[in-house]
């Protein structure tokens, strides 16, 4: 500013050339130099030379000016400035001098030195590359030829930033040693601060304090405009990228602020210390960081005024909020304050010259560069300080913590749960805790100066003494498991840890011992031995006892002095019986095996009774065991004074046992006790439980559910067992097959719940005939097998037979009503018919298929020719299953007529097959096989289908027979909507119910099930007739014929085949057609075959007949002809 107002105000004078001399190294040419301002930057140097300018010269200082040294300083100017230098060498100098310009951010200086003809211009500025400068320099260097006279050059000034000029005039010797002591100064300085980072980064790894690399980042900064202020950075490390070097220097200088003024809240502690100043120095922070970002978008000259202005601003802050810590006795605030006061004067200075506040000199130029090298080595004291505040800080927080440990120790000792003690040498007590004293059950001032042999036992004080002799003699700690007695007689594991003690002068002198009990933890590692061990046993399939006597085992481990039993609840749930019981004598086992349960029988008994737990503490004056005089005897004799009793329950808590702990002196259980009985029990539970669902599993797998007996897999089983026996004897064996005849009539008359009883009798049945050493079996349904070892007469093995059959004749009740089976039996012999049980259930299954064709109730013995009908039937059920698809059945029709005048009014549809081969095969064979392997559902239907579709053609032919009898089996009739097909189909075909009559058994009736009223009934709803065929030969019982609404009855052709000669038959079919008329029903004879027969029925009122006196069953189409010829059959 006052170089601004000396050319204001000078007069147009012209400054007096520099006179150069053959001595003078360098020269200070400001106060010669002449300056022109262009402020619009239009003037060229031929404007400059022409003269036409020379008025707008004027001297850049004072003629009288004494700063030969000064920089001449246009503060921050957007002008162009023209420098005129005149030297004058008055032949002192005849050739090369340099002519520096000491500031390296100006952004562009154009050097004109005079020649013939013209002007030679030079160019440098950190605008330009570095290459393109005439003189290899970090400053702005300019050859000049000097001659004899006076000569002028020139100098064109343009930077966005401060415009500063500082000129020295070199002889070139005199530069070079100028220069090699400038270079070297700089690498010192610039050296020192990454030693000085590199320091503080070591420091960070070490102490991980956050100052040091925050320091680190701030001298980092600082050297990046450092570098760009000095022209270190141009020349070596953006030689090329001048846009870079015009962005360094603020960039450079605004992050060094931020790291400032960072380094300066974490040095300090500002945000506790000083919270006002720490937040103008988090906004200053913030001002540093979006300068820093506005210098690289931003004209440099603006963003050079805001780095000057925040770094004439921020020292304000930072030296202000040191002086407050210094007066608050921060430690580290002495240092800082005199380091950063430093620094910050140095910024003072340098962004006041910037502005043009002050003079431009040596001081001044590098204000900056002698702050921070004082700031760098005040600081490192401050850090160094801060080590050992830092140290002194951790040293007295140490001994406070050791202090208060010293404290606390004492009482840390008492009440940790741990015990501990010191020894000597020679094992004498020399302390304990609380712990400890309670463990051995006295006090401290007791313990002290006795040995373990003064305490415990002898055995364990010898345990103890070696334990501590080696590990003295390991001279290091040794951890290991002690069991030791405690004051009420018990005994814990310790986990114990015992260290050796040294004196002064390292010699061993003791030892310090610390235990942890661990006997819970050692109870539930046990625990769960014993629970994999039992899981082992139990899927191996071992012995009740040895599972339970796992459990008692732990249980007497777990606890010294006791001794266990465990008990079972019996099937009757009235008496307890020995489980296990190892350890008891065995005549005290003896006499409470099968104790009583109840209220008062002993500990046990009253604890199954009640469900719950019960503690005797003396057994031989308690009123639960003094009725039982022999127990009580045996206890005492065993020495068992005290007993507690815990049931044993299932999962859903019923009663399976009781778990019983005996001592030999009186007391009660405490609740580490009765823990571990509750363990046991849960053991034993687990055990039980699971060993009786197996046993379950193993008996649904084996037993038939129904009758009790072995099934078939247990049968096998047996048998083979008894086949090898047999072998080893040399004896004989004998197999029964049973089928019970007509059961499955009853069973789907009847129901299910009157079959299962039925079977239940039946098979007591069979047990009574037989030893019990024989085996008894239900193979399924209504077959049963009987295994008789140990057969020397074949005549015992039928007799057995005939009894069997004469046993299942008899009635089997069932309330009010009574249903009627018999027995088909086959038998085979071992070894004479097979040696094999495939073989001889084969032979004794071919055999019962004999007695059934022999017409059932009777047995039949194996033998070569049945092997021969089997295979028969096998090919017949084989064939049978292809009959219906391959269309190889036939419907045949049978007259049912009036004999009166032999008109055809009904017809029985019966069933044919035409096999390929064997030709026509009789209904009586392939009917009862189809019925068992359940092909008489698809038959039924079929016939039903053929039937109706061929009485639906008579009925609209018109022809007399008006309705068509069809059989329906019980399995067919309580099938699920089987009545709902039939039906339906009526009306799809367009049929009347009236022109269908159902002909069912009477043993379907005896059953009054809902189900079967219910499909009577929508068969009638749908106008079809109900029949019962071959009434007379199945049950007694006539009550059903009033219950359901029947309008036929068929007497058996047995009935009508001995009319003639039999008073009894016709006493009892005239008593049907009587009964039958009274009830509103009418009667149709079947196996009509004379004339007699026919007019004996007719005389006693029946009102059909049907029979060969008649017609034979004959094909569709021959019965559709007869019908068509209208032609009677009266005979």
């Amino acid at each position: 500013m006052a170089l601004l107002g000396a050319l204001s105000c000078a007069t147009a004078i012209q400054a007096a050339p520099l006179q150069l001399d053959a001595t003078t190294p360098s020269y200070a040419p400001a106060r010669h130099i002449d300056v022109l301002e262009d402020r619009e930057g239009r003037l060229t140097i031929a404007d400059i030379a022409s003269g036409a300018h020379d008025g707008e010269f004027r001297p850049a200082l004072p003629a009288d000016s004494e700063k030969t040294n000064a920089a001449l300083n246009f503060g921050y100017s957007s002008s162009t400035w023209w420098l005129r230098l005149s030297v004058d060498s008055r032949a002192a100098v005849d050739g090369w001098m340099l002519l520096e310009i000491a500031y390296p951010t100006l952004d562009r200086v154009d050097f004109f030195a005079p020649v013939a003809g013209g002007w030679q211009q030079s160019q440098a500025g950190d605008l330009l590359p570095f290459a393109a400068r005439p003189f290899v320099h970090r400053n702005m260097v300019f050859p000049l030829q000097v001659g004899d006279g006076v000569q002028s050059y020139y100098l064109r000034v343009q930077s966005d930033g401060s415009l500063t000029v500082p000129l020295q005039l070199w002889r070139p010797e005199a530069f070079e040693r100028e220069s090699q002591q400038s270079y070297a100064l700089l690498a010192l300085y610039f050296g020192m601060l990454l030693a000085l980072m590199a320091y503080n980064l070591l420091l960070y790894f070490s102490l991980r304090e956050r100052a040091y690399l925050v320091y680190v980042f701030f001298v980092a900064t600082l050297a990046i405009g450092l570098l760009s202020l000095s022209g270190m950075g141009g020349q070596f490390l953006w030689p090329d990228w001048p846009d870079w070097g015009n962005v360094a220097l603020p960039f450079g200088f605004c992050m060094a602020g931020l790291f400032g003024t960072l380094f300066t809240r974490v040095f300090l502690d500002t945000h506790k210390t000083v919270p006002r100043h720490d937040r103008v120095l988090v906004v200053l922070g913030w001002l540093f960081v979006l300068t820093g970002l506005a210098a690289l978008t931003l004209p440099y000259y603006l963003s050079a005024a805001a780095v000057s202005l925040l770094g004439v601003t921020t020292p304000f802050v930072v030296i202000s909020s040191g002086i407050i810590c210094l007066r608050r006795n921060h430690p580290g605030a002495r240092w800082f304050l005199l380091a950063w006061t430093l620094l910050m004067i140095g910024v003072s200075v340098q962004g006041a010259r910037n502005i043009g506040w002050i003079p431009t000199n040596l001081l001044t130029l590098h204000a900056i560069q002698i702050g921070s090298a004082l700031e760098m080595l005040l600081l490192s004291f401050a850090l160094a300080d801060r080590i050992n505040v830092l140290r002194r800080e951790r040293d007295n927080a140490q001994s406070q913590v050791i202090a208060a440990m010293s404290e606390r120790l004492a009482v840390m000792m008492n009440v940790i749960p741990d015990i501990v003690f010191y020894k000597d040498r020679h094992g004498v007590f020399l302390g304990c805790n609380k712990a400890f004293e309670t463990l051995i059950g006295r006090s401290e001032s007791e313990i002290v100066g006795k040995t373990d042999f003064d305490m415990v036992a002898e055995e364990h004080a010898r345990f103890f003494r070696l334990q501590d002799e080696i590990m003295m003699k390991g001279g290091k700690p040794r951890r290991n498991e002690e069991w030791v007695p405690t004051a009420d007689g018990r005994f814990i594991l310790l986990e114990m840890v015992k260290s050796p003690l040294y004196g002064a002068q390292g010699e061993p002198i003791g030892l310090v011992g610390i235990g942890r009990d661990i006997t819970e933890r050692y109870r539930g590692i046990e625990l769960e031995r014993v629970r994999n061990r039992i899981f082992e046993l139990l899927a191996g399939g071992a012995e009740m006892s040895e599972i339970l006597s796992q459990i008692v085992d732990y249980v007497e481990r777990s606890r010294s002095g006791m001794l266990c039993s465990i008990l079972l609840l019996d099937g009757a749930r009235k008496h307890l019986q020995l489980g296990a019981a190892p350890s008891l004598p065995e005549a005290y086992n003896q006499a409470v095996h099968n104790l009583p349960v109840g209220d008062g029988a002993g500990s046990c008994g009253t604890a199954a009774f009640r469900n719950e737990r019960v503690i005797v503490a003396d057994i031989h004056t308690h009123p639960y065991w003094t009725p039982y005089s022999e127990i009580l005897a045996q206890a005492k004799q065993a020495g068992l004074v005290s007993c507690w009793s815990e049931p044993v329950r299932s999962s859903k808590g019923e009663l399976l046992g009781t778990f019983a702990v005996y001592r030999k002196q009186a007391g009660v259980p405490d609740e580490t006790d009765i823990n571990l009985i509750q363990q046991a029990s849960n053991l034993a539970s687990i055990a039980i439980e699971r060993k009786h669902a197996e046993d379950m599993i193993w008996r649904q797998a084996n037993y038939d559910s129904v009758t009790g007996l072995p099934n078939r897999r247990l049968f096998r089983d047996r048998l083979e067992q008894e086949l090898r026996k047999t072998h080893r004897d040399g004896s004989s064996l004998a197999l029964m097959y049973i089928d019970l005849d007509r059961f499955k009539e009853v069973n789907d008359s009847l129901g299910h719940d009157i079959g299962d009883m039925l079977l239940i009798q039946a098979a007591q049945r069979i047990r009574d005939c037989v030893r019990e050493s024989d085996t008894v079996a239900r193979l399924g349904g209504d077959e049963f097998t009987v295994i008789l070892p140990q057969i020397d007469d074949i005549n015992r093995v039928e007799q057995v037979a005939e009894n069997i059959v004469e046993m299942l004749a008899m009635p089997f009740s069932f309330g009010r009503e009574a249903a009627f089976v018999s027995a088909s039996i086959g038998i085979t012999l071992y070894p004479e018919d097979a040696d094999n049980a495939e073989s001889l259930l084969k032979n004794a299954d071919q055999a019962m298929y004999v007695a059934k064709g022999n017409g059932r109730n009777c047995f039949s013995c194996f033998t070569g020719q049945m092997q021969e009908h089997a295979l028969h039937r096998l090919h017949l059920i084989r064939d049978l299953r292809s009959a219906l698809p391959e269309k190889q059945l036939r419907v045949y029709f049978q007259p049912i007529v009036d004999p009166r005048d032999g008109r055809i009014v009904k017809a029985e549809a019966l069933i044919r097959w035409q096999h390929p081969e064997r030709g026509l095969v009789n209904p009586m064979e392939f009917i009862p096989v189809a019925e068992e392997v359940g092909l008489i559902h698809d038959i039924g239907n079929w016939v039903f289908r053929e039937a109706t579709g061929w009485m639906k053609r008579w009925h609209e032919q018109g022809y007399a027979c008006r309705q068509v009898s069809v059989n329906k089996s019980p399995s067919q009739f309580v099938a699920e909507n089987s009545h709902g097909i039939w039906v339906d189909y009526l009306r799809e075909i367009g049929l009347p119910g009236e022109c269908l009559v159902i002909e069912i058994t009477e043993g379907l009736l005896l059953d009054e099930r809902v189900d079967i009223m219910q499909k009577l009934l929508q068969f009638r709803d749908a106008g079809i007739q109900v029949a019962i065929d071959d009434f007379g030969t199945g049950y007694s019982a006539l009550s059903y014929l009033k219950k359901f609404d029947i309008d036929y009855l068929k007497i058996d052709r047995s009935f009508v085949h001995d009319l003639a000669t039999d008073p009894n038959d016709l006493a009892l079919s005239e008593a049907i057609i009587v009964m039958a008329h009274k009830l509103g029903l009418q009667v149709v004879a079947e196996g009509v075959e004379t004339v007699e027969q026919r007019d004996i029925l007719m005389k006693a009122g029946c009102d059909f007949a049907q029979g060969y006196l008649y017609a034979k069953p004959m094909p569709a189409e021959e019965f559709d002809a007869l019908l068509a010829s209208g032609k009677s059959l009266l005979r």
